[in-house]
C-alpha cells in the first residue's frame, strides 16, 4: 500500500526545507543502513541536530497532521526524526527493505516509510523511487513538496541519478494500528464517510453510522 500526496508542504515550508538542504553538511549515507542485508546504498545524508532538527521535525509533523489522506490511512503514533538524503550523479540505492524497528527514545516499530521530495523532478535525471508491489513496480517522482507514504513491508529502490541532484526528506512512521489490512479497512470507511457527508450531510443517519463504525474499529484495533 502506498499513498501519494502531491502537495503535502505549503510553499513557505518547502522554501524553509530547501534552504536547510542548501546549507547542510552532507555525510556518507551508508552509516544509516540499519544493519539490513542487501540494498547497496550510495548516497549522501544530512542528519540534523538542534534547531535544524526541531524545525524539520515540526514542519514534517504539521504537514502530515493536516493531511486528510494521512489521517484516514496512517493514524500516526510516532515519527522517527527526519533526515535529508541527497543523490548526485551515479548514486543509487538498490532494492531493499527498511528495518522493522528503529530507536528514538526507545524502539519505534516502522509501519510506514515516507519520502518527501525537495527537488523539482525536472532538475535531475533518474532518481525515481521504485516501489516493488504484487501488482508490479511503481516509479514515483513527485513535484517538490510532494510526498509518498508507503508500507515498510515493500521492497523499494532509488534508480541511479544520471544528472543533477535529487534531494528529499525521509522518515519512518509508527501507526496506532500495526496490521496493514486493518488500516486499509479503516481508510476505506473514512472514504465512505466523506462521500456520505458530501451526499447527505454529517448529521444524516448513514453518516453517523459510518462514523460510529470507524471510531469503534479504531478503538478495537489500536495498540495505544
Amino acid at each position: 500500500m502506498f499513498l501519494t500526496i502531491p502537495d503535502l508542504l505549503r510553499a513557505d515550508e518547502l522554501t524553509t526545507l530547501q534552504t536547510m538542504a542548501e546549507r547542510a553538511a552532507f555525510d556518507d549515507g551508508t552509516t544509516t543502513t540499519g544493519g539490513m542485508p542487501g540494498g547497496h546504498k550510495n548516497n549522501l545524508q544530512y542528519v540534523p541536530q538542534g534547531p535544524d532538527l526541531n524545525s524539520l521535525s515540526q514542519i514534517v509533523r504539521s504537514a502530515l497532521n493536516r493531511s486528510d489522506v494521512v489521517r484516514d490511512n496512517v493514524m500516526i503514533k510516532n515519527i522517527m526524526p527526519p533526515m535529508i538524503s541527497k543523490y548526485q550523479d551515479g548514486m543509487e540505492y538498490k532494492s531493499h527493505l527498511d528495518a522493522p524497528f528503529m530507536h528514538h527514545k526507545g524502539p519505534v516499530r516502522t509501519d510506514m516509510s515516507m519520502t518527501l521530495f525537495l527537488s523539482d523532478p525536472d532538475s535531475y535525471d533518474g532518481g525515481a523511487l521504485v516501489l516493488e508491489t504484487d501488482f508490479g513496480d511503481h516509479e514515483i517522482k513527485l513535484p517538490a513538496g510532494g510526498a509518498v507514504v508507503y508500507s515498510t513491508r515493500l521492497y523499494h529502490r532509488v534508480t541511479p541519478v544520471t544528472g543533477g541532484a535529487r534531494i528529499a526528506v525521509v522518515t519512518w512512521i509508527q501507526s496506532h494500528i500495526a496490521d496493514p489490512a486493518q488500516r486499509k479497512v479503516i481508510g476505506e470507511i473514512w472514504h465512505a464517510y466523506d462521500d456520505m457527508v458530501e451526499a447527505k450531510g454529517e448529521t444524516s443517519p448513514e453518516a453517523k453510522r459510518l462514523m460510529f463504525a470507524v471510531l469503534e474499529l479504531t478503538r478495537m484495533w489500536a495498540d495505544g
